[in-house]
């Protein structure tokens, strides 16, 4: 018998020993990991840092950096989240582990549409899905070829935007710059997908087109709890889900109308359509028919999603930016009109090939994203495995985020870097294509914006057209105030009144 209690005592010491290697172990592992981790600030129980994060997270993220440096850690309820902040570690996450990092942690909004599944901007870059997408993408809107061939849509449109003005000036009406250019440059997408416009200026359809982009985005960016406890996505206590379903069925019901008016043309043509006259939605149709179609018409929808909600917004909430800016910097504002003036004279109009002669203007888009990047903690990547960043560690499903705000404002980068001076880029290479990590409000690498070039060129004629060929007036002050969704707006809308130059 006491051989037998001997034994059992023995095998409980040997199992309780076996228990408190493995916990110790275990402890050890967890703390060495956690001092592997970027340094952040403490966080409480069960929610983390959340309260420690605004209206406006970028600046939030800006005001930890400080403290913490140019890569940290946070933790949003469950969601482990690294922070960059600085041109290196940006290039860190971009470019060297771009592969690693290239994931997408999708918010919950987004989710509730399943766009994360079908969207070329929320897809993981490995899939073949992704590549297909992003080559039509590529192919027929964004190319070369494809946007030199549109070249004589954008100055139409860019032309009845000056007429739009031209009527307001008559009337000595305030305009919304940030509406007027949205609609420009959604008649100029409209034409290229659809080869029809989509609204015209004033209209309440325009606004209500308007109103759907702007609160998609702003239903994805929003604070949401669902993102950091994903058990309470079915409650949408924020009201994001429910947002964002009510905004994209406004466009999803445009986008089937056009698809089904293609469609029934497609079905009682039996030559095929004049390659010239080949819209986007005809090459994407065409990959919905025979046995092995590439699409059907829900990625078709969710496609044209991405194409509207990235290109629209984006390029007219920049030139608002630039307006804004270059209304509360009067002799900016008369350099740049000045420049536009010596080169173009008195041609009474802005051909998109005079761009490339305007350096100061150039200067003065690239000093706008600086200041102002439409998205400016760029859309969240996620870690496919756990990878290393200066030395720190960055988990496995880590969500990581690029504060491009931040570094266009870093005073280790940029001197005087909250001041308007596009004069900082004059004679400098540094661009916004992705290779200068001090300067990538469009992204890097694999995720870089497909729309870049198509973006710069929308952006800039809207603006030389307009400060060549109107002053303004404003019936009030300017402020900068800021209001957060996945891309930044102004608070509250610039309007000003446009006061036609005489040039006789």
């Amino acid at each position: 018998m006491e051989i037998v209690s001997e034994n059992l005592f023995l095998s409980f010491c040997f199992i309780l020993s076996c228990f408190f290697i493995f916990t110790t172990v275990r402890f050890r592992q967890s703390s060495t990991r956690s001092t592997m981790l970027p340094p952040g600030p403490p966080r409480l129980p069960l929610i983390g840092n959340i309260h420690q994060v605004g209206k406006l997270p970028h600046r939030s993220f800006t005001d930890l950096s400080r403290t913490y440096g140019p890569i940290m850690h946070l933790k949003f309820g469950r969601l482990n989240t690294v922070i960059v902040t600085s041109p290196e570690a940006a290039r860190e996450v971009l470019k060297r582990h771009d592969q690693t990092l290239s994931g997408r942690n999708s918010p919950n909004s987004i989710r509730s549409i399943n766009h994360q599944n079908v969207s070329v901007a929320w897809i993981h870059p490995s899939t073949a899905r992704w590549r297909l997408l992003r080559k039509l993408s590529a192919t027929h809107m964004f190319s070369p070829q494809r946007i030199e061939a549109t070249k004589a849509l954008r100055m139409k449109k860019v032309q009845e935007l000056m007429s739009f003005m031209d009527e307001s000036s008559e009337r000595e009406e305030a305009v919304d710059i940030s509406r007027a250019s949205f609609i420009t440059t959604l008649n100029i997408i409209s034409n290229i997908i659809f080869s029809v416009d989509l609204c015209s200026y004033g209209s309440e359809i325009s606004n209500g087109f308007h109103d759907s982009v702007i609160g998609g985005m702003e239903a994805a960016g929003s604070p949401d709890l669902a993102n950091f406890f994903p058990f309470l996505g079915f409650l949408d206590l924020q009201g994001n889900s429910k947002r964002m379903k009510f905004c994209t069925e406004r466009l999803f019901k445009v986008f089937r109308g056009f698809i089904d008016i293609k469609t029934a043309e497609k079905s009682l043509r039996n030559d095929p359509k004049d390659a010239s006259n080949r819209d986007f939605l005809d090459a994407l149709l065409d990959l919905t028919v025979g046995d092995e179609a590439e699409l059907d018409n829900n990625d078709i929808e969710h496609l044209l999603l991405d194409m509207f909600i990235a290109g629209t917004d984006t390029s007219s909430n920049t030139v608002e930016w630039a307006m804004a800016e270059l209304l509360t910097n009067p002799k900016t504002m008369v350099k740049a009109q000045s420049e536009i003036q010596r080169i173009i004279g008195q041609n009474g109009f802005v051909q998109e090939p005079d761009i490339s002669e305007l350096p100061y203007i150039q200067a003065v888009v690239k000093e706008t994203l600086r200041l102002h990047p439409a998205v400016p903690l760029l859309l969240p990547r996620k870690a496919e495995k756990d990878v290393e960043v200066f030395g720190y560690l960055v988990p496995k499903n880590a969500q990581v985020l690029v504060n491009v705000w931040a570094i266009g404002r870093d005073p280790n980068v940029w001197e005087n870097p909250t001041q308007f001076e596009p004069d900082r880029f004059l004679g400098e290479e540094i661009d916004v294509k992705g290779r200068d990590y001090e300067l990538t409000p469009f992204g890097a690498g694999r995720r870089i914006c497909p729309g870049l070039p198509l973006a710069v060129k929308m952006v800039s004629l809207m603006l030389v057209s307009l400060l060549y060929s109107f002053d303004w007036k404003l019936p009030n002050t300017v402020d900068m105030e800021e209001t957060f969704g996945i891309t930044l707006h102004k608070a509250n809308p610039l309007h000003v009144v446009p006061v036609k130059k005489n040039r006789h």
